[in-house]
């Protein structure tokens, strides 16, 4: 087995209206508490606070949204507080730990356009292997508690390039199909589950992703083309 980590890409609809950063940290916030119990690399981030070469807890929300604010007004100064923001947080982990288990999460919203919940995970910490799958479908399936998507998905890094259609979205792994039930038309794949109001959750195979394992590229591809028949693929960048 050659695993290659996984990546959640989790796109959440544009906000109704332009957003303070209070209320898209509070969401975030919300997202990263709702995935906390799946595995300890997804319970204990923190926010680099440069200033002072610290890593602060993540809920220490007045200091955070305060360190975001001077972050995007290095780019947009005439910002305000109010608008697309992003917030970036590491897993808490030794040296040592992070040739293993290294961990990061990004938040991007309130602005005109959709928000991206984006975490990244070379190896989870107290899951065993063959629970892997379980882990990253709660994962969605808990996010998707918080905030139903637009789409989302979970794959390693290595198989974007891989994945059936270039100008599309990707599954890989797994996939979040909004709005339609899926669950008695998808018998090749190892779990079509409809979430009620939500969408099918897909979860490919239910063994760890491998990117060099041409079955689960296989299986990854018709999903893909599965789903782009029906209209239910979108294009890359919604």
């Amino acid at each position: 087995m050659s695993y290659a980590g996984a990546v959640i890409s989790f796109i959440v609809p544009p906000a109704e209206d332009p957003m303070a950063a209070e209320a898209v940290y509070d969401r975030w916030i919300s997202m990263l508490d709702a995935i906390s119990q799946e595995d300890p690399v997804l319970s204990q981030w923190r926010y680099a606070d440069d200033d002072r070469g610290v890593l602060l807890d993540v809920h220490e929300r007045a200091r955070v949204v305060q360190l975001a604010i001077s972050d995007v007004r290095q780019f947009n100064h005439n910002y305000k507080g109010v608008g697309l923001i992003s917030f970036t947080s590491y897993g808490n982990f030794s040296m040592e730990e992070k040739k293993y288990h290294y961990t990061e999460n990004s938040f991007s919203w309130g602005g005109g356009g959709s928000g991206v919940f984006s975490l990244r995970n070379t190896r989870l910490k107290q899951t065993a292997w063959p629970d892997y799958w379980q882990a990253f479908a709660n994962c969605l399936r808990k996010l998707s508690e918080v905030m139903p998507p637009r789409w989302a998905n979970v794959a390693p890094f290595a198989y974007f390039d891989l994945a059936a259609f270039p100008h599309r979205e990707w599954v890989g792994w797994m996939a979040l199909v909004p709005d339609v039930d899926l669950s008695n038309e998808m018998p090749f794949v190892a779990l079509a589950e409809y979430l009620p109001d939500i969408g099918t959750l897909i979860v490919t195979t239910k063994e760890p992703f491998d990117p060099e394992n041409e079955e689960h590229i296989k299986l990854a591809r018709a999903t893909e083309v599965f789903l782009a028949d029906r209209g239910l693929l979108p294009e890359r960048g919604i």
